[in-house]
């Protein structure tokens, strides 16, 4: 009698657990990299109104994602849910949400669950409009000034007298990319802002500093600065 009662006990206990994981809801693994923290919090806590659980990770972006995904694990898993998320991601901003499925390897998109890659247009289109300008190098010996257009054009004018030209762009805040394929250049600096005031009144600073991963001798410790004043009768 004790053993039978032992394998009911077991029985009934693998029966919740098998009901229980019928009725979670899927894990949604939220990106944080290169996202503004606010569009973090903001998405996070919409989708958690909705009912998902979510987790925040913070990992690179595939070479070949451009765009905001949704990731899963297993076509089947396509559905209501995964349309939800679209429809509620659409509402916050994001439009023209992929979907892309990973079938290979180990990855946390099982079981229903989906990882959510978000690119910040509103984010990047804004800090392109911001760097645009000439800057003048900080603490560089060959370099001289640099010039990024709105044309996604730039202009590097060294010490020497020598200019060279290529494309610019952000592909994710806070960094900015110099590209030219020939000769090639794959330059990648960060961005930095801050304000300032003097005797005339505020002055927007913008930073270009080099990452430090990159092997580039004639950019290692070269930046470039520009400062805009802004109008006073604007409101800080």
């Amino acid at each position: 009698m004790p053993v039978y009662q032992s394998v009911q006990r077991i029985c009934l206990i693998l029966a919740t657990l098998v009901i229980a994981s019928g009725c979670t809801s899927p894990t949604v693994f939220l990106n944080d990299y290169k996202l503004n923290p606010s569009s973090v919090i903001e998405v996070q806590q919409e989708l958690e109104k909705a009912g998902l659980e979510v987790t925040v990770i913070s990992i690179p972006h595939p070479a070949t994602m451009d765009a905001s995904t949704i990731i899963l694990g297993s076509a089947a898993t396509l559905g209501r849910e995964v349309d939800s998320v679209a429809s509620l991601l659409h509402g916050l901003g994001y439009e023209n949400i992929a979907t892309s499925i990973i079938q290979r390897g180990n990855h946390w998109y099982r079981a229903g669950n989906m990882g959510l890659y978000l690119v910040d247009d509103t984010l990047i289109n804004g800090a392109m409009h911001s760097v645009i300008g000439t800057y003048q190098a900080d603490n560089c010996e060959l370099m001289q000034t640099l010039t990024l257009t709105n044309d996604n054009r730039f202009t590097l004018t060294y010490t020497d007298g020598e200019t060279l030209q290529g494309q610019w762009a952000i592909d994710g805040m806070p960094y900015i990319n110099l590209s030219k394929q020939s000769p090639y250049v794959n330059f990648y600096y960060q961005i930095e802002s801050e304000v300032t005031h003097d005797f005339s009144g505020r002055v927007d600073i913008t930073k270009l500093r080099p990452l430090e991963s990159q092997n580039y001798r004639q950019i290692e410790n070269c930046g470039f600065v520009q400062g805009l004043r802004v109008n006073p009768t604007q409101s800080l």
